[in-house]
């Protein structure tokens, strides 16, 4: 999408990891279009192929252009043409990053691990130079960042992703009458009409850098429960997890688990009961939806040696439901389930340490902070 040929009368939003915008980016698009702002909305990741490099020049060049007529670039992770390339002091770098928490470590933290780019390379890239400003959703995530971008707390503004207005968008599905419609959850049950009237878990795992996860764990640990028929196990895989997608077929073929490739890991926030994770994302975006969360971190030892954790979860609020055993943390869940037992109290702590911003309106605040840079 491009509006407008003004010099410097554009803003430019780049998806730097995703071949199609992401979700933030079209929400952050859309509204900056309804209020008359000329967008340029450009995604392509780089691939480490000859056929993908070639490709990625004729992106960077049309990045380069939109970038030279913007007067703000929103960027959602490290990006080529910004960091080699200066903006000049006339256009203004704002990386909202892709992920509201660091509960696992990344980008510079990682610099010269197994899981980081190698130091010669990080140098070369310069990575993460040329921003003006970051999004940080809270004081104890602010470390973190300053760490992963190599800035000072005065880089970071305290503004909430886009993503978080749909999240409570969709949340709200869960709660209206099965009689009336609902874009979210019509269309999953849609699909997977044997779902209704079920309990749903979804088990919402990060990669694990050249380890597949432990979906077969979790499915025999819930076994009994998917056997009696009123209660479904959900495994929705992270992106750079697909690889293991045969594996976790076959099971799902056996009937343990519902292996979803249809839709996005905040869609099935209409319809969940409780979701399973780990250092992952999902985390924070399940609590600031409020559903019961579950921690299996069984790898916890070997992860912190892999890539690094910021956050141990076991001493947040939440720390109850951190487990490392699959068949303890079923008995939990599914006792919480039947007897309402859960400590949302607990929940509502843990994500308000983690996002000190509002849980609506994030889309409009970031818009017009992003014209007050004019």
């Amino acid at each position: 999408m491009a509006n407008g040929n003004h010099k410097h009368a554009a803003i430019t939003l780049i998806c730097c990891e995703d071949d199609v915008p992401t979700e933030d980016m079209r929400l952050l698009a859309d509204t900056l279009a309804a209020q008359g702002v000329p967008v340029h909305l450009l995604a392509g990741r780089m691939r480490r192929s000859l056929k993908g490099g070639l490709q990625f020049l004729g992106k960077l060049v049309e990045q380069r252009r939109a970038i030279a007529g913007s007067y703000a670039v929103v960027l959602d992770a490290y990006c080529f043409a910004v960091s080699m390339f200066p903006t000049g002091a006339r256009t203004k770098v704002v990386q909202i990053w892709h992920a509201s928490e660091a509960i696992k470590k990344f980008s510079l933290q990682i610099v010269g691990t197994p899981a980081g780019q190698k130091p010669r390379l990080a140098k070369w890239l310069k990575m993460h130079k040329g921003y003006d400003y970051i999004l940080c959703p809270a004081d104890a995530t602010l470390p973190f960042f300053e760490a992963a971008f190599g800035y000072p707390a005065s880089a970071f503004v305290k503004l909430g992703l886009p993503v978080l207005d749909r999240i409570a968008a969709i949340r709200a599905e869960k709660n209206i009458a099965a009689a009336v419609a609902t874009p979210c959850r019509d269309r999953i049950l849609a699909r997977y009409p044997k779902l209704g009237g079920k309990r749903i878990v979804v088990y919402a795992p990060t990669f694990r850098d050249g380890r597949p996860v432990d979906a077969q764990g979790v499915a025999e640990a819930f076994g009994g429960a998917s056997a009696a028929g009123d209660f479904a196990l959900v495994l929705k895989l992270h992106p750079l997890d697909m690889v293991y997608a045969d594996s976790a077929r076959a099971l799902a073929g056996a009937g343990g688990i519902l292996l979803d490739r249809a839709f996005a890991l905040h869609e099935w926030f209409a319809l969940a009961d409780a979701i399973i994770t780990d250092y992952s994302g999902v985390a924070v975006e399940a609590a600031a939806a409020g559903i019961a969360s579950y921690y299996y971190c069984y790898d916890a030892e070997e992860y912190g040696r892999e890539r690094g954790l910021n956050v141990d979860l076991s001493t947040e609020a939440i720390g109850k439901y951190v487990f490392a055993d699959a068949r303890t943390l079923a008995w939990q869940l599914l006792y919480d389930l039947q007897s309402g037992t859960y400590d949302y109290g607990a929940l509502a702590a843990f994500r308000a340490k983690y996002l000190e911003v509002p849980l609506t309106g994030n889309t409009g605040r970031l818009a017009a902070f992003l014209q007050s840079l004019r």
